[in-house]
């Protein structure tokens, strides 16, 4: 041991500090050296003496099979021919040793001999060479299976930056392809000799499973293979049962191909039919493993074979009624697993008249099994939120079968068997809300698929409504249907008057207010020209229960009556509009009128107030020429007064001046050009609002204003923004280097100047601004913050591709401005004055700009390489060049791929070379200290 390097024992005490060390301080330093030694060369030769040294440790040799593995597949491309032949004699020495050491050991060496095969072109036959060492001793077996088995998900799965794209599809099909029908043959006699060795059959299995999946056998080469009826065999032995199950599941999903595979598939069917004896028992026996094991088989036949399924529905039936007894299973973690076979098979046969007729049975009692899931439980009080929430998701997702079931029986069936459940369980003395809730709840979730004109079974249910037993869950529950059957009551208007009463009864109870909110905004959108005739009761009603009401409740009855507002005549529309709209004007203003001291207590009044008048904006929305006066512009400037005055009081507190803004920016989405006499004071407005707060908000209306008005009236454009600006500016100065702390300003300045560069580009890259936005952008590639990151990117990217558009011009014509070299000088000159910018891109892709952002990074250096590709090729080679770790190979390649692409103009392998030389660099000599930091 003399010649032992000091890594080695550097190793070892990292290693007992790991495990040992009493502080959690301790444990993270030692984590940290560990994986950053893990990148370094000095780690093949520690590697390969922890796993030769057997009085080192467990703990010890686990971590040199991890490290060799993870140097193979990271660094091997580093290592010349005669370090590559050292490394392939010790790993199978090594290798030869710890043939039956503890199997996480043996897993990973076996994972670094499979990463070695893949990568090692000299090393002739790496599977035959496996078999001859291991294949000949019964103790030997285990091992050589484990290799056999994670050869294949290695390979399928592996990053190989020595080997070409061709070189890797070659030596792929020379250790799977050209092997499979070999180790098919091997593992039915180790499976015909392994007795009663269950540990032994299991890894067979599991070898067989793996090469299943990497899609090498020949689906041929399973008729008549002894491995297929073993696998059905298996499913009968508890030790094998899990592993059965997915090798009986992988088998039929290799046998999808139904043209190519039927000689297969008429061996698996037999064996799947006895298997439904297997699911009534256990579900007699409440057997949740086999249940799910079995269902997991019958739905990926069924999914699978779908095709036979529905053209051969006599000898398929079968595997329908397999997995129609697993959905009956109670066990609501199982039965969501037959759920998109379900929808698969009812899209099928909604095509297929005939197929159609022959399952409805089917679907009949799959209805009833749905209901009976859909009950919530005697004991839901014991329950959690999460599992009350949980359970509510669920309900909807079992809803979309109900649907299903819908596609294929019409909608009578489903509606008539829910009215009946209703009408039974409201009849027992005493009622369970559970067992009429349920059956609500599924004429919820069927509505989408049920006609407006349905005239039998709906008009029964509706009546039914009133007279279902006074509890708040059924009335919740009830209330609830009206809501999704609007677009019927619309067809149906004899029951509007009756379902209004019923909504409004629902305000007295505290818990159907909700209810009761939703279906009236519902039923008042989807009738709104047959409530006109109710107009003055709503208004009655709107004035009264609108005092009671807060948040959403207040808010889904105010676009209720929003609605129907909306279906008014535009010549009555101004009178009826500023009937409602005046009283909240009116509360506003007194709100607005109150001392600071008393104003902090009226917030949420002041921010349900002015969401009630964004609502009515949004919503009230009639189509009026450019040349007619709009019925809703005076009510705006009857309002303007109070909503200016509220930004002077409560502008700078953001959880109120958010709903002010989006209030004005409905204003200026739904009014457009008729909004224009109020653009002056409104763009006065923001600017102040935003150099009194510095609140993104008045920059996000702002956009939508350069949005709506920049193309028209540019120069005015231009000159809000500046004056929006100079507050920007100042705002930036004072955050210098802390951009990450004020990310929504940055994000919502960032969009407003895309805008402005979309709306009147010209004119904004000749002004003054632009030059100071670009230093602002600069300075914002620190960022951190995906969104505002995204919106600094994007800006740039907007530039660049209006300029590109003039230098390569694209099929359809822009429909911006067309610009001029003039432009294109300036925007060039910028780039020039922050020939850093490049570089910072770079670094932000290799060291913090969040995974989500990369490709917007890597898009801008390859629009950047569009617009000019020597400068780009210059300021791309200064950005390697000042990475700490780069070699020079690396940097060198990088460099010519990138100017080689800029000179052919294909802009495509530009972006490959960024991303390539990032992701490789990133990996080596970031990650695995960001890793250590995060644990």
């Amino acid at each position: 041991m003399a010649t032992v390097p000091p890594e080695f024992q550097e190793t070892i005490n990292a290693l007992n500090a790991l495990y040992n060390a009493p502080s959690n301080s301790a444990k993270k330093e030692a984590n940290r050296w560990l994986e950053d030694f893990q990148a370094k060369p000095e780690a093949w030769q520690t590697a390969v003496l922890l796993l030769s040294t057997e009085t080192v440790g467990l703990e010890a040799q686990v971590f040199g099979a991890q490290t060799m593995r993870r140097k193979i597949v990271d660094d091997f491309q580093d290592l010349d021919a005669a370090s590559r032949e050292q490394l392939h004699t010790s790993l199978l020495n090594i290798s030869f040793q710890h043939r039956t050491s503890p199997k996480v050991v043996r897993t990973q060496l076996c994972l670094s001999l499979a990463a070695l095969a893949l990568r090692m072109l000299e090393w002739e036959q790496p599977v035959r060479h496996m078999i001859n060492l291991y294949g000949s001793n019964a103790t030997d077996l285990p091992y050589l299976l484990e290799f056999l088995t994670v050869l294949p998900e290695d390979v399928n799965d592996s990053r190989c930056p020595n080997l070409t794209d061709e070189e890797y599809r070659n030596r792929a099909d020379e250790l799977l392809t050209r092997n499979a029908n070999e180790i098919l043959k091997m593992l039915v006699l180790f499976m015909e000799g392994s007795g009663g060795n269950t540990k032994l059959q299991e890894a067979v299995f599991k070898c067989f499973l793996s090469w299943l999946r990497s899609g090498d056998i020949a689906t041929s080469s399973l008729s008549k293979n002894p491995l297929l009826a073993f696998s059905f065999k298996a499913l009968q032995m508890p030790e094998l049962f899990d592993t059965a199950v997915d090798v009986v599941c992988e088998l039929i999903y290799q046998t999808k191909d139904i043209e190519d595979s039927m000689p297969v598939i008429e061996e698996i069917y037999p064996n799947l039919l006895p298997l439904r004896q297997e699911i009534v028992q256990s579900l007699e026996d409440d057997n949740e493993e086999n249940i799910r094991g079995y269902c997991k088989i019958f739905v990926e036949a069924g999914e699978c074979y779908l095709s036979l399924v529905v053209r051969h529905t006599d000898h398929f039936r079968g595997i329908v009624e397999g997995i129609a007894e697993c959905t009956s299973f109670h066990d609501l973690d199982v039965v969501p697993m037959t759920f998109r076979f379900w929808y698969q098979l009812a899209d099928e046969l909604r095509k297929n008249e005939e197929a159609r007729l022959k399952y409805q049975d089917v679907y009949e009692k799959l209805v009833d099994v749905m209901i009976k899931h859909l009950h919530y439980p005697d004991d839901m009080d014991s329950w959690s939120a999460k599992q009350r929430d949980d359970f509510k998701d669920f309900r909807h997702v079992m809803g979309d079968v109900l649907k299903d079931c819908c596609l294929i029986l019409g909608s009578r069936i489903p509606l008539g068997k829910a009215y009946m459940k209703i009408t039974e369980a409201a009849q027992k003395a005493p009622p369970k809300w559970q067992e009429v809730e349920a059956p609500l709840m599924a004429l919820r979730s069927m509505g989408a698929q049920v006609e407006p004109e349905e005239n039998e079974v709906l008009p029964e249910i509706m009546k039914l409504l009133s007279q279902l037993p006074d509890h708040p869950k059924i009335k919740y529950a009830a209330t609830l249907v009206i809501a999704r059957y609007g677009n019927w009551t619309d067809k149906h208007p004899e029951f509007i008057e009756y379902q209004l009463k019923f909504i409004s009864s629902g305000f007295d109870n505290e818990d159907v207010v909700a209810a009761s909110a939703l279906a009236l905004k519902l039923l008042c959108k989807e009738c709104s020209t047959h409530l006109l005739n109710y107009l003055n009761q709503l208004h009655g009603f709107f004035m009264n229960v609108t005092q009671k009401l807060k948040g959403l409740d207040l808010w889904e009855v105010t676009e209720a009556v929003a609605h129907v507002i909306a279906a008014v005549p535009n010549a009555e529309l101004a009178q009826v509009f500023r009937m409602f709209c005046a009283p909240i004007a009116q509360q506003l203003a007194t709100l607005a009128s109150k001392t600071a001291a008393t104003q902090e207590e009226d917030i949420p009044l002041i921010i349900d107030n002015i969401t009630q008048l964004k609502i009515f904006f949004e919503t009230v929305n009639p189509q009026v020429a450019p040349t007619e006066a709009h019925p809703c512009i005076p009510i705006v400037q009857e309002l303007w007064p109070v909503m200016d005055s509220l930004a002077d009081r409560i502008g700078a507190v953001d959880e109120a001046s958010r709903p002010l803004a989006g209030c004005w920016r409905s204003i200026v989405i739904s009014y457009r050009t008729h909004y224009a006499p109020l653009l002056p004071v409104t763009m006065a407005r923001l600017i102040k609002s935003f150099e009194q707060t510095g609140l993104g908000q008045y920059l996000w209306v702002s956009s939508r204003v350069v949005r709506e008005f920049g193309e028209q009236n540019p120069g005015a454009a231009l000159q809000f923004v500046e004056g929006l600006s100079a507050s920007m500016w100042q705002i930036l100065q004072k955050y210098a280097g802390q951009f990450d702390e004020i990310p929504d300003v940055v994000e919502d300045y960032f969009n407003l100047v895309s805008d402005t560069m979309v709306a009147c580009p010209r004119e904004y890259l000749h002004s003054t601004l632009f030059p100071m936005v670009f230093e602002a952008m600069d300075a914002s590639l620190t960022l951190k913050e995906q969104y505002s990151l995204i919106a600094v990117l994007r800006h740039c990217r907007i530039v660049l591709d209006h300029l590109n558009d003039l230098q390569h011009p694209r099929d359809s014509p822009s429909q911006s401005p067309s610009l001029t070299a003039s432009e294109a000088a300036i925007v060039k000159g910028q780039f020039e004055a922050h020939d850093a910018f490049v570089a910072k891109l770079v670094q932000g892709l290799i060291f913090h700009f969040p995974p989500e952002v990369h490709g917007d990074a890597i898009g801008l250096i390859k629009a950047l390489a569009m617009f000019c590709p020597q400068e780009s090729v210059v300021w791309y080679g200064k950005a390697v060049s000042a990475l700490e770790h780069a070699t020079p190979n690396e940097m060198q390649k990088t460099v010519a791929d990138f100017s080689a692409a800029a000179a052919d103009a294909n802009w495509s392998k530009v972006r490959s070379a960024v991303h390539d030389f990032t992701t490789v660099y990133r990996r080596k000599n970031v990650l695995p200290r960001s890793r250590s930091n995060k644990k």
